[in-house]
């Protein structure tokens, strides 16, 4: 008997099978080359029915090595929407959480994410979904045959399942925007303040709501990549701590019960309780910024293209150096809050403006971004954390960001058992 996980990444499509008795696990991976051009940079679109094409041939692909498989769970990427029909077919493309026409301006001139922020009382950001349906609603852009709204992975449950109205779990509510976190469910009042209409909104139901079925197979309400990657890489949630480190980079602590912390996001977690996040949008990014720099200097000076893999080879040859003047703020596309900040490099020297410095700059940018936020959590949950749990490509390809961890938090870091953490924790969370 096998549970089947998919996780639909911003890059990459993955699935899993695993076997509960005797703990194997097989992958199989499809790149997501779904991406939709646009004209402006900050249009950030993918084609769902080819993201669904993906998630088909996963399947096939998987259910070759099962026997039986007891139930499909679905992640995926956070925040980003797409418009359904009455029939349960895309009305629309997918708009990825790194779709940025939120930071446009209004004609009073805030941009359509801080009114939003200033009308409904909820802290909102370029990417969230209900942003991006408000400025399209304010902008004559939403399809007439739309009829709801859903992220890619209630989509995709509804396409297995074949189901006409999308069914979206707390986790993946909250981050569209306007959720009510204690309370688990949208604020309908402060929607309406907005103007936003909330008969476009999806129906809400727990975590691990029976969808359907495919094929004879149970799948189960889709949940967020975040919350899907801290079940699936986190064994004892009162001691360890999550990191991420891919694109974009997160930290992630459980807390039984509900909290409000300035900067930090509350998110409701699969099986109860929250995980207490803080996210930077470039993370691993950072080091591609660096990468990118390290091969342009050598194409202009020695007229060579250096292959990505050498260069990164030798970026992360190098030792940290124990003590450094030079530092990075990794900030290079803002904050969610604060879109139009930039990242610097400050105490620069006569003696330290060097390759080795930048590199060991960059890496330790990158944890302190994250460690400004696990200082921000109350001392009850600092208390008793013995490990960090991390997980995403940028641990796995860059062994100088688990120095640069351990040492900036005190902590011994291990990486997550499994390499497909959100496709792993879909599989096992409806049996939470």
């Amino acid at each position: 008997m096998h549970y089947i996980g998919i996780d639909i990444g911003t890059s990459s499509i993955c699935g899993v099978a695993y076997n509960p008795e005797t703990k194997e696990l097989s992958t199989a991976i499809r790149t997501n080359n779904s991406a939709i051009p646009s004209n402006r940079q900050d249009e950030k679109m993918q084609d769902p029915a080819k993201i669904m094409e993906c998630v088909h041939a996963i399947l096939k692909e998987l259910a070759k090595g099962c026997n039986t498989v007891a139930s499909i769970g679905i992640t995926g990427q956070m925040h980003g929407i797409l418009y359904v029909d009455r029939n349960g077919k895309a009305a629309s493309p997918l708009f990825t959480w790194q779709d940025g026409r939120g930071n446009r301006r209004m004609a009073e001139g805030t941009t359509y994410a801080e009114h939003l922020t200033a009308a409904g009382g909820y802290q909102s950001a370029t990417g969230y979904g209900l942003v991006t349906h408000f400025y399209n609603s304010r902008n004559n852009l939403v399809p007439r045959d739309a009829c709801k709204i859903c992220t890619i992975m209630d989509y995709a449950a509804m396409q297995l399942t074949r189901r006409r109205t999308p069914l979206t779990d707390y986790s993946n509510g909250a981050s569209l925007g306007f959720f009510n976190k204690k309370r688990l469910q949208f604020d309908l009042g402060a929607l309406s303040a907005a103007g936003i209409g909330c008969e476009i909104l999806p129906e809400i139901a727990p975590s691990a709501t029976l969808a359907g079925y495919y094929k004879n197979i149970p799948v189960y309400s889709a949940i967020g990549d975040n919350q899907a990657a801290f079940i699936g890489s986190v064994r004892d949630r009162d001691t360890d701590v999550h990191i991420t480190v891919g694109t974009s980079s997160q930290i992630s602590v459980y807390s039984p019960g509900y909290l409000e912390i300035p900067t930090l996001d509350t998110r409701p977690l699969p099986g109860g309780g929250y995980i207490i996040a803080g996210a930077e949008l470039c993370g691993g990014y950072s080091f591609t910024i660096l990468k990118n720099f390290f091969a342009e200097t050598a194409r202009l000076i020695f007229g060579k293209n250096i292959p990505d893999d050498d260069i990164y080879a030798a970026m992360t040859s190098l030792p940290i150096p124990e003590e450094s003047t030079l530092s990075v703020d990794t900030l290079f596309d803002g904050t969610r809050q604060n879109p139009e900040k930039r990242g610097q490099i400050t105490g620069i020297s006569t003696s330290n403006f060097l390759p080795q410095e930048l590199i060991s700059g960059f890496v330790r940018g990158i944890c302190d971004a994250l460690y400004h936020h696990y200082m921000h959590l109350p001392s009850t949950l600092l208390k008793g954390r013995t490990h960090i749990v991390a997980s995403g490509n940028g641990f796995r390809k860059n062994p100088l960001l688990k120095q640069a961890f351990e040492k900036r938090f005190g902590l011994p870091v291990i990486l997550s058992a499994c390499t497909e953490e959100a496709a792993f924790g879909a599989a096992i969370s409806p049996y939470l």
